[in-house]
């Protein structure tokens, strides 16, 4: 078992005891470098993820306060519409009640006409009668 041993101990280029073999130290080296480049990479696009994600969020905060706003404009719309009716409505009702006043008003003036005629011709009579 000695002898096995001895055989797989080596030295490196810095003169460091080594228990792997040469190919396989090297092999080892590569995977880890191969493993801190790919952890390196893996940050990085983390990263990306991340700034995308701020993006995203910040894109959809931003479609969220358009909705609103558009919800709110609609609102306001229908509100209007209402209003208008309401309003028309209104004025309707005014307008029926102007023109009740304006018939009264003219079947007043027919009766004043009326008793003013019947009192001319009351005078007419009067002075006609007196002559």
């Amino acid at each position: 078992m000695v002898g096995q041993v001895g055989e797989n101990i080596s030295f490196d280029e810095n003169y460091r005891i080594r228990v792997l073999d040469v190919d396989k130290y090297n092999t080892t080296k590569t995977l880890q470098e191969e493993c801190g480049n790919f952890s390196q990479k893996i940050q990085q696009l983390d990263g990306m993820v991340k700034t995308y994600l701020e993006a995203v969020d910040q894109q959809a905060k931003q479609i969220e306060l358009e909705k609103l706003k558009a919800v709110g404009l609609r609102n306001a719309v229908a509100t209007l519409a209402e209003d208008r009716k309401r309003k028309e409505k209104e004025v309707e009702r005014l307008l029926a009640d102007k023109q009740q006043q304006l018939e009264r008003l003219l079947a007043e003036e027919q009766s004043l006409l009326r008793v003013k005629h019947e009192q001319d011709m009351l005078i007419t009579k009067v002075t006609d009668s007196s002559c």
